[in-house]
């Protein structure tokens, strides 16, 4: 996996202009940015440079975004541990906690649609506001 970069390229010296590539860059795409600038510079271009700089952390609305799957995930992994202690005790489930931990999983699967329509509906909406700006 390659750590998230910006590429910041100055178009001149001082209080210059900057190109920020954001998430999606890799190391490997800055040094082939790099290696086209070399290429431009070569054929006259004005000189300029390459920097990677850290990527900000996500904001507090990025944040509140990834808070449900967050908590799916907690859910998730509290629902394996259960079952796991319950196949490494070497005893059957009791009715009772046979029930609970399947209730569980209802209450889990229920998160986890909840999660999915909202996110389709947020798309869905989202596609449709760009739709009537095109």
């Amino acid at each position: 996996m390659t750590t998230p970069v910006s590429a910041v390229l100055p178009v001149e010296p001082a209080g210059a202009p900057t190109v920020n590539a954001g998430y999606g860059v890799s190391l490997t795409d800055v040094a082939a940015f790099e290696q086209a600038i070399s290429r431009a510079q070569a054929a006259g271009a004005p000189s300029v440079t390459v920097q990677a700089a850290p990527v900000q952390a996500p904001s507090q609305a990025m944040q509140a975004l990834f808070r449900p799957l967050e908590h799916i995930n907690v859910e998730a992994s509290t629902l394996s541990a259960q079952a796991s202690s319950a196949a490494e005790g070497g005893r059957s489930l009791t009715p009772g906690e046979m029930v609970m931990l399947t209730v569980k999983c209802h209450e889990f699967m229920f998160h986890c649609q909840l999660t999915a329509n909202a996110a389709n509906r947020t798309s869905e909406g989202l596609q449709q506001l760009f739709r009537q700006q095109a």
